[in-house]
């Protein structure tokens, strides 16, 4: 993430994703991820929490940001070897407090909306 040193230091960001723990920690150990990577291998709690899947939806991010999608697939973070199900479907970005209180939940439209980093930076600096 290009601009984690502007997050305060105890910042704690989770990224959870709709895949298989083994292809993920292979993908992920190539990358200098600063925040935790967890798998829903099963589906079961995005299905609990609203979270759907489109194939539409990813090809629109797709054709929205061609350069981020571009950038993505060179660095090796398009999922080639998960399933077209696996790779459609749409994230949520959520915002919780110290009280493990969510203040903000954004289902996305698609792959490239997502909370702006200026609002996740000021939410962690306590603004």
């Amino acid at each position: 993430m290009k601009r984690w040193d502007e997050f305060p230091e105890d910042t704690v960001m989770v990224g959870i994703f709709d895949a298989e723990l083994s292809d993920l920690s292979k993908r992920m150990s190539k990358h200098d991820v600063k925040f935790i990577i967890a798998a829903d291998e099963t589906y079961h709690h995005f299905e609990e929490n609203g979270v759907t899947k489109s194939f539409g939806r990813f090809m629109l991010g797709a054709l929205r940001s061609p350069l981020t999608f571009l950038q993505a697939t060179m660095k090796g973070y398009v999922p080639m070897t998960m399933s077209i199900s696996k790779m459609s479907t749409i994230p949520v970005d959520i915002l919780i407090d110290e009280e493990s209180r969510v203040v903000e939940a954004h289902y996305c439209k698609d792959t490239v909306d997502h909370i702006p980093i200026d609002r996740m930076i000021a939410f962690a600096s306590g603004d």
